[in-house]
């Protein structure tokens, strides 16, 4: 629809005839009444009639007449009929209002808006038209250059309006173009936010897993249900500060972890929280968690805001403590009945007449497979404790080493076994002696369980750059990458120890690495199939700064 309306329905022709055609109709109202007013015998002018004929034709054809259902160029016929009038009146009423002509501007306007280059050309032409019919209907041409002037000078000004008009029409529509394809394509963009939002929020509250979003400013983007009932459980709001709450609990489930080293304000304060464990809610519906957090980043590396991910994992957590309490009950209940079965063996040995040596050989074996036992209860015992407790002395390392490889050497004889020992000088070491005694000689004995019969074992100790590093090495039939991630595993015991027969609770590298732990330092696994493999414990040699062990003497 032409002038300044788009929209091709009913209602769009009623205000295209409200914007473009009454106003004209208006116009011509007005002049034919004033003139009329002023010297009625006008009104008798049958040329008038005829004029004001095409007025009231043009205008009903504008608001009667379905265009929005016709070719657009067949809306110019109300134009050229408007044209016409004006030519009509002007040809009259020139003698009594000379500005008659102004009455081209409507539709000269209408037609270089909406109808591009040949709505100019045909507004040009009835310009031309307007001024030379005035002659016709006279009878008489333009005698004098003025005369000749008047004949141009409408055109001329037509023609100027008519181009103005139209390069502002074609750059209007040009910027309508822009405008409509910038809103198509942030409808577009819109639409695919919202698309990815209902995506993002599809998946979070998918995942069997609490997730929240909080935006760079700390304001809650996205939560999932899980993560509000999290936060319910918690005592705080996911959506308000401080983020903590009371029944946010450390391990014990009874102390609560204060406001400022919970998981939301350490994880919006910067800090990237890795599976931190912890209990959250009243104690008859307590739940342990599992909470992780990390920033996200756009590409260009600007923050874009926290995730946040908080997992349940009660039910482990309960087979955990389920399965620590029954260790402590079976190393407790059967260590108690095996501590009399060693003493009555005491005392029958005491008891034996002398010269009894099959008695006495067969009281040795007795005794051998209770102290075996009572080993095997330590460590289980030693399995079910979740913290080891250091106390830290200057140790020697090269005696502690000694200590070991004495205590290890009978076994390593009976597999034919040699043990290597390589050190250099060094200064004492701050640790716990009897821990890390226990340390190197569980690594000793797998050596020589698991190694290759009579293959040597190299064991490398010494202080270096304030850090005690021990390790040792076998050339037993190593680890493949699989079995190097459980290695540290409680009760896991390959398939090479499984094949071969060899006794044990899988329970040594455990214990190795909780002292480890405990000692602020780490154990590690270097071993190649088929040739070796070396564990290498790596602990703090100096005093900690603020020592949270109390130091031995």
């Amino acid at each position: 629809m032409p002038l300044f309306e788009t929209r091709a329905n009913a209602r769009g022709r009623i205000r295209v005839f409200a914007r473009a055609q009454l106003p004209f109709l208006l116009a011509v109202l007005f002049v034919v009444g004033v003139v009329g007013l002023a010297e009625p015998s006008t009104l008798s002018f049958g040329i008038v009639t005829a004029g004001l004929l095409l007025t009231v034709i043009a205008t009903l054809a504008a608001l009667l007449v379905p265009w929005e259902r016709l070719p657009l160029p067949w809306t110019m016929s109300v134009a050229i009929l408007d044209l016409l009038a004006v030519a009509l009146l002007r040809a009259a009423l020139l003698p009594f209002v000379p500005a008659v002509a102004i009455l081209a501007i409507f539709p000269v306007l209408w037609l270089s808006y909406r109808f591009r280059w040949y709505g100019m050309v045909v507004a040009v032409f009835g310009a031309v038209f307007i001024t030379s019919f005035r002659f016709a209907y006279a009878g008489a041409w333009p005698a004098t250059a003025l005369e000749w002037a008047n004949v141009f000078v409408l055109p001329t000004v037509i023609v100027g309006v008519a181009v103005v008009v139209f390069l502002a029409a074609s750059n209007l529509r040009l910027k309508s173009l822009h405008l409509s394809q910038a809103n198509r394509a942030q409808a577009d963009a819109l639409a695919e936010a919202r698309d990815a939002e209902s995506l993002a929020l599809g998946i979070v509250n998918t995942v069997s897993a609490g997730v929240a979003f909080y935006d760079a400013a700390g304001r809650l983007r996205i939560a999932n249900s899980r993560a509000h009932r999290f936060a319910e459980l918690g005592g705080f709001r996911l959506d308000a500060q401080p983020y903590a709450g009371e029944e946010v609990l450390r391990t014990d489930r009874t102390s609560t972890v204060p406001h400022d080293d919970q998981v939301i304000p350490r994880a919006l304060a910067g800090e990237t929280v890795s599976d931190q464990f912890q209990w959250w809610g009243p104690a008859e519906s307590q739940v342990a968690v599992l909470a992780s957090s990390s920033r996200v980043r756009r590409s260009e590396g600007d923050i874009l805001g926290t995730v946040i991910v908080i997992h349940d994992v009660t039910e482990l957590a309960e087979a955990i403590e389920v399965r620590e309490q029954f260790l402590r009950t079976v190393s407790h209940e059967l260590r108690t009945p095996l501590t009399s079965v060693t003493g009555f063996l005491e005392l029958i040995e005491d008891a034996i007449a002398p010269g009894d040596d099959k008695l006495r050989q067969y009281i040795d074996i007795a005794t051998r497979r209770a102290d075996d036992l009572a080993r095997r209860f330590r460590d289980l015992f030693a399995a079910g404790e979740s913290e080891k407790t250091v106390q830290r002395d200057a140790v020697d390392l090269d005696d502690l080493v000694r200590t070991a490889v004495d205590a290890v050497a009978s076994l390593a004889a009976t597999h034919g076994h040699t043990i290597e020992t390589v050190s250099a000088p060094s200064p004492p070491a701050f640790v716990d002696r009897s821990q890390l005694l226990v340390a190197v000689t569980e690594l000793l004995t797998n050596a020589v369980k698991f190694g290759i019969p009579c293959a040597p074992i190299t064991l490398v100790s010494g202080v270096h750059d304030g850090r005690a590093q021990i390790s040792v090495t076998d050339g037993g039939p190593g680890l493949d990458k699989a079995e190097q991630r459980r290695a540290f595993d409680r009760f896991y015991r390959g398939p090479s120890a499984r094949s071969r027969q060899i006794q044990g609770f899988g329970l040594g590298l455990t214990t190795v690495r909780a002292i480890a732990v405990a000692h602020g330092g780490t154990v590690r696994i270097d071993s190649v199939p088929g040739a070796r493999t070396t564990v290498a414990l790596d602990l703090p040699a100096h005093l900690p700064e603020a020592a949270d062990h109390t130091l031995g003497t």
